[in-house]
């Protein structure tokens, strides 16, 4: 009889479906670590100490969910439930495996848009692991197979189901979701306990678990669901009031006259013409390039002696001169958030690229306050495909153009610095102009460059030094190009990296998810023009993206009120116990000259990182920094949110 009741029960959809749940999970969590990531890093090495915390929110999500549509007696609706909760799953593992972000409210916007499927960039990430990306899209088309074969055979199942059977469902209509809640709460909440409780060590079964666990929203142990409802709240949460208390805290990451050149208090952002010495005496040709992924770590080797990296890009500093930062950072990963820092002027949003899309892009570029210009614009890649569409269309107009598709894999920087030349070709000779580029073949996970150039073994390293000089090679016809023309004298060259991105183990010792690797970055300004710069100079002091729209508006000779929150490098230094700041999704980055600090905004653990390690510290001067960087992230969240970054 016993037999018979489970057997029975077993047949309640609700059972069936989170059965089938389980199992689906369970095979995803196999599938993410066994497959390889796609810089031949181990997944269970990076994420030691979190898969167990992964294990019991996955699960517990699966009942609890199944608990409420169970209550409303709703089984195809908990199955069509689960065919999509198990796609956007699904993606969000194959979207960390590949650049190692997750399945937020702002990457579904940036890149989940029909254009973006056929882009060239996208088709060459995945090719890095097709076998993988075979396996997650076949499970795919059999979750959507399942699914309607339930909800087909339910209905019939349903017109042919006994009393007797009627009377067993009906027994465990409330049994089974109470069951199921209950359950799903108790694994929900148990690593909540054992954080509390500071549970550590190391458990040996079949397989090892590592009991520590950082609570952090966008660790693999946060399942899609649990940050769209993390999310969802925020949204409502960010029109924070700004105190005194709270622009105190801003202050703390700008110039010292920042405070004195407000105008207005609304706009505790916005300020008035900088009244600091300028540099330059007349309007520049500005060449503005962003190199994908120009890591600071690597090409900082070049002043070690090993030019051999970008010899073309070591001839530009070396024999024309400028200024080489060491300590230059970015605004954090991925290029959007590059992208916004650059070009606005104030750190991306800390949760959400907000100035990235249309509705809110109400702030204004460095680009807009060239009035005087001619402007144009190269890119390798479709700017959907990064969502920088917005900032090309405002800032360029019709003046900008992409790359076609190239007819060799592998070509698209010799075919974009191309076009650069001939987009060289059109500027004046007698007037002022900004011409922008960008390239790609660095861009993870650095397989951007011919077969016949190189080879791509498992290495990522080798692999993005190969494409590194690929790209230096191309950069070097274009710098010809430019080094020929008659107003190179008086033409200013800016390169940096639109960010930092994971190449080999040192990159991952930055505590997941505080940052995807140390976002130091190659950043350059160089002339020929004496009266600028005298030689090569290596600079110490922190340098950062947000640095660079007040640059360019001295090089411009713009002196007008603006909302960029950075330094003239041309004629100002960060003081040496100031950082840099930067906002990674949910965590805040601080790089200083020796050391950087990063911690979760909402979290009180810090890190310090010294040479690529890093470890936990509790100093005051580290709290105090880290109380600084949430402050100034409410008052980010505020401005972004209510449109106060400049007056309209």
């Amino acid at each position: 009889m016993l037999g018979t009741i489970i057997k029975q029960l077993f047949k309640n959809p609700f059972i069936l479906i989170t059965s089938v749940a389980f199992l689906l999970q369970t095979l995803m969590l196999v599938l993410f670590y066994a497959l390889p990531d796609p810089l031949g890093l181990s997944m269970s090495e990076m994420f030691a100490g979190k898969t167990i915390w992964q294990v019991f929110m996955a699960y517990g999500a699966i009942l609890v969910m199944s608990s409420i549509f169970a209550f409303l007696k709703s089984p195809r609706a908990l199955a069509v439930f689960y065919i999509l909760y198990f796609f956007f799953a699904i993606a969000d593992y194959e979207i960390f495996r590949f650049n190692h972000q997750r399945l937020s409210y702002s990457f579904i916007r940036t890149y989940f848009h029909f254009s973006n499927i056929t882009d060239a960039t996208t088709v060459s990430t995945l090719g890095g692991d097709g076998v993988g990306t075979f396996l997650w899209v076949g499970l795919v088309f059999l979750i959507l197979a399942g699914g309607i074969a339930f909800c087909v055979t339910y209905s019939i199942r349903q017109r042919r189901m006994t009393m007797m059977e009627k009377r067993i469902a009906k027994l465990s209509d409330k049994k089974v979701p109470v069951t199921m809640l209950a359950s799903g709460i108790v694994l929900s909440v148990i690593p909540l306990i054992l954080f509390i409780v500071g549970a550590r060590g190391i458990t040996n079964f079949p397989f090892q678990i590592d009991w520590r666990f950082t609570l952090g929203k966008y660790t693999l142990t946060a399942p899609v669901l649990h940050i769209a409802g993390l999310e969802t709240f925020e949204f409502m949460r960010d029109g924070y009031s700004i105190t005194d208390e709270l622009v105190h805290d801003l202050d703390a990451f700008l110039p010292a006259d920042f405070a004195g050149a407000r105008s207005n208090a609304e706009f505790p952002g916005y300020r008035n013409a900088p009244t600091h010495e300028y540099k330059a005496t007349k309007s520049y040709n500005i060449v503005f390039i962003f190199g994908e992924s120009y890591k600071g770590r690597v090409l900082n080797q070049m002043l070690e002696g090993d030019t051999s990296i970008a010899p073309n890009l070591w001839k530009m500093a070396s024999s024309v001169g400028g200024l080489w930062f060491k300590n230059a950072y970015s605004g954090s990963y991925p290029t959007v958030r590059g992208t916004t820092s650059t070009y606005l002027g104030f750190p991306s949003h800390p949760n959400r690229d907000v100035p990235a899309f249309y509705a809110s892009n109400h702030f204004k570029g460095f680009q807009e306050y060239l009035t005087n210009y001619h402007r144009a614009y190269m890119t390798v890649s479709n700017p959907v495909f990064d969502h920088t569409l917005p900032f090309v269309e405002r800032f360029y107009g019709d003046n900008w153009r992409v790359i076609e598709d190239p007819k060799i894999p592998g070509t698209s920087d010799s075919l974009g610095m191309d076009l650069a030349i001939e987009l060289l070709k059109t500027m004046p000779a007698d007037s002022a102009w900004f011409l922008a580029a960008n390239t790609i073949a660095t861009h993870i996970p650095f397989y951007g460059y011919p077969d016949s150039y190189a080879a791509k073994p498992e290495d990522a390293m080798v692999r993005f030094k190969n494409a590194l000089r690929y790209t230096d090679e191309q950069m070097g016809r274009f710098f010809e190009a430019l080094y020929a023309r008659p107003d190179f004298e008086r033409t200013v060259v800016v390169i940096l990296g639109d960010h930092d991105t994971p190449v080999d183990s040192i990159d991952y010792k930055v505590p997941q998810p505080l940052g995807v690797s140390a976002a130091q970055i190659f950043m350059g300004i160089f002339s020929p023009d004496t009266t600028l710069f005298k030689g090569l100079e290596i600079r110490e002091d922190v340098a950062s993206q947000l640095d660079i729209g007040p640059t360019i508006l001295d090089l411009a000779q713009v002196r007008a009120p603006n909302h960029f929150w950075g330094y003239d490098l041309l004629t100002e230094k960060r003081p040496a116990e100031q950082p840099a700041l930067f906002y990674t999704q949910n965590a805040y980055y601080l790089g200083f000259r020796d050391s950087v600090l990063t911690g979760g905004l909402e979290s009180d653990e810090v890190y310090k990182g010294k040479n690529g390690s890093f470890e936990h510290v509790s100093d005051s001067l580290s709290l105090s920094w880290k109380s600084h960087a949430v402050g100034a992230s409410k008052v980010l969240r505020s401005l972004l949110r209510n449109d106060n970054m400049l007056p309209h």
